[in-house]
């Protein structure tokens, strides 16, 4: 079966324009916090070469402490980190704005959940991947963020590491916000490696993003996903060839990994094995668990964030959304 779809003029535009129908439930009244985000810049000192490695470990013991000054040596002089952190001081100067995006997520996780913690915020070129650029850990209360890794998708340092394109298209500074959800979202709902089959791992996906929902409602779906706004058009106008696809092919219940790979992980493209696959955006299946999810929360509108996130059971979230789309 062809699961590609000509995208039509009119779709095109409504859905464009089109927002979720549940956002009401993100509509909320939260409460400043009682404190300042402080944003704590590593780099500055790290990059110094008249910092020496004693004075770095006294000042980020917690980073340096137990780090051999040979391999310090070697990467405070590594020429690709020092060109990204160049270009992040010319971008990001002093992190006013950066202050202000963490101060209105942080806002918001504080009102859904009253016991959380604001972190203590580091700012780190060179040590973080690309595929992660956020380092989120709940229990110390701690966020390393690499913005090395939101220079714009354009940057010429980018393009010399031939990172994929399909990962250069959300490394600009809009997608800050996003990548800070998506680092505390796998915190607040930790994957329970039992649950193997290719619905719970879409229900999980579709989970991390609901949070994306909850603590961005003014972000666009594309900047939520890391889509193009064309891959949302695509996803949007062949979400019932897909459905129908995972149905046929009896996908949903089917413990077999390498749907993982074809649907869910990062990539150029999904993968259906057809001539078009191209066409389509990748991690698919994340945005289809998703909308699922989206369908179960409007469904059960007394639910609150935190009940629907520890619902252990995501095979029942999936047969109790109604989710059925049609052509």
């Amino acid at each position: 079966m062809n699961v590609i779809k000509v995208l039509g003029v009119m779709l095109l535009l409504v859905t464009m324009g089109c927002k979720n129908n549940g956002d009401y439930r993100w509509d909320i009244d939260a409460a400043p916090l009682k404190e300042d985000v402080k944003i704590i810049d590593v780099s500055g000192k790290y990059y110094d070469t008249n910092v020496s490695n004693t004075a770095l470990k006294e000042a980020f013991p917690d980073f340096f402490e137990n780090a051999k000054d040979s391999l310090l040596n070697v990467r405070r002089n590594d020429s690709l980190s020092v060109l990204l952190n160049q270009e992040v001081v010319k971008q990001f100067g002093q992190n006013v704005d950066l202050q202000d995006s963490l101060q209105t997520i942080f806002t918001r996780l504080k009102h859904f959940y009253p016991k959380f913690t604001v972190p203590k915020v580091y700012t780190f070129t060179g040590e973080l991947s690309y595929e992660y650029p956020v380092a989120y850990f709940a229990e110390t209360a701690d966020m390393v963020i690499g913005l090395d890794w939101f220079l714009g998708e354009k940057n010429p340092v980018y393009a010399a590491m031939a990172i994929p394109d399909y990962f250069t298209t959300h490394m600009n500074h809009g997608n800050f916000k996003p990548k800070v959800v998506e680092a505390i979202a796998k915190q607040m709902v930790p994957y329970d490696i039992r649950k193997r089959k290719f619905i719970e791992r879409m229900i999980y996906e579709g989970k991390l993003l609901i949070i994306q929902d909850a603590l961005l409602p003014n972000a666009t779906d594309a900047e939520k996903i890391g889509y193009t706004q064309d891959e949302i058009n695509w996803a949007v106008t062949n979400e019932p060839q897909v459905y129908m696809y995972f149905t046929e092919e009896q996908l949903f219940f089917s413990d077999d990994k390498r749907l993982n790979q074809r649907f869910l992980d990062p990539a150029p493209f999904s993968k259906f094995f057809s001539e078009n696959d191209t066409q389509s955006p990748g991690r698919i299946a994340a945005w289809m668990g998703w909308q699922i999810c989206r369908a179960y929360l409007d469904k059960n509108k007394e639910l609150s964030l935190q009940e629907f996130l520890v619902e252990p059971d995501l095979i029942k979230i999936f047969n109790e959304s109604g989710y059925k789309p049609t052509p």
